[in-house]
């Protein structure tokens, strides 16, 4: 099953944010939030706070895959509204979140797409503009995150689509949560958008650590999770769906001879099957330039994982 609108999986977990921008609430002695979101996320998510009677108090660690913005963006406005959350975060990501160039861009984009979307700049009258973001536990790999109740998390570092990037797998419920380490679901489940914006060699090899995984539960920040069957083998799927992207990339430059006309070709499919209206045109194709750069200069074969 794809699960994509929000709401409760189970009594332990919750899909929360936007079907665009998922979030999740796993409930152990204590409770952790998932995913950092989108600015866009806020006003849902404080609905949603309400809609399922969440005491935030109870809400100890929020967790953050990656630091693009609109995986980071309602965490300025949930530290000035719930002081009490301690963010967990890659020491790369800690690293990121320090540089001021860095919190430049992630104000810039995030202002242009709620600007884009007539959406306010605050919420309950706390802004929603990005302000230097304290990780307060480092994560490495191998790491563990105990939630008490059962409920204890491992950590793997994932760089591929970031360099910041990190996941995390639950083994008693055999839930992963892969921020956008594993693509993003698109077309009834049936497809997956790469996002190998660093390295498709890293992005495999990061990959290749999850191999041996049971996963009854994949869950992505965007388009929500798949339970079941449907998490079944969700990473050799995902690593076919790499090697087949890195070749078809590759493939139109030679047909067409035309490097320009590929990234263009990219970025737009990206647009049309992902229906992301939260990030600009241009920031798109800057990402697909390095995408179909990478395509070009490396060769997943030397990967670790094959």
């Amino acid at each position: 099953m794809w699960i994509k609108t929000p709401g409760e999986i189970d009594s332990r977990l919750l899909l929360l944010g936007v079907p665009q921008s998922t979030m999740y609430l796993v409930k152990g002695e204590h409770y952790m939030l998932i995913g950092g979101g989108g600015q866009w996320c806020v006003s849902a998510l404080e609905e949603q706070f309400k809609q399922y009677r969440i005491d935030v108090e109870r809400i100890q660690y929020l967790f953050i895959g990656h630091t693009h913005y609109d995986h980071c963006g309602t965490v300025p406005y949930l530290l000035k509204r719930y002081p009490h959350l301690q963010i967990l975060a890659s020491v790369e990501a800690q690293k990121i979140f320090s540089m001021e160039k860095a919190l430049q861009n992630m104000r810039k984009f995030s202002l242009q797409v709620m600007s884009d979307l007539g959406l306010p700049a605050e919420v309950n009258g706390v802004p929603l503009e990005f302000d230097r973001i304290p990780v307060n536990r480092p994560l490495a790999e191998g790491d563990r995150i105990d939630l008490g109740d059962g409920i204890s998390f491992r950590v793997f570092l994932t760089p591929g689509h970031s360099r910041c990037s990190a996941i995390l797998y639950e083994p008693e419920n055999k839930w992963l949560f892969t921020s956008d380490s594993l693509g993003i679901p698109v077309e009834s489940g049936n497809g997956f958008v790469i996002t190998a914006s660093e390295s498709f060699v890293a992005y495999l090899d990061s990959i290749k650590k999850l191999k041996s995984l049971d996963v009854r539960l994949c869950a992505w920040e965007h388009y929500g999770s798949m339970t079941e069957g449907d998490a079944a083998g969700i990473v050799e799927r995902i690593v076919r769906h790499t090697i087949d992207y890195h070749h078809l990339l590759v493939e139109i430059v030679k047909q067409t001879g035309d490097v320009e006309k590929t990234i263009a070709w990219a970025a737009s499919d990206f647009l049309d099957r992902t229906k992301f209206d939260f990030v600009p045109p241009n920031v798109v194709h800057h990402i697909w330039r390095g995408i179909v750069t990478n395509a070009l200069q490396e060769k997943p074969e030397v990967s670790d994982y094959l």
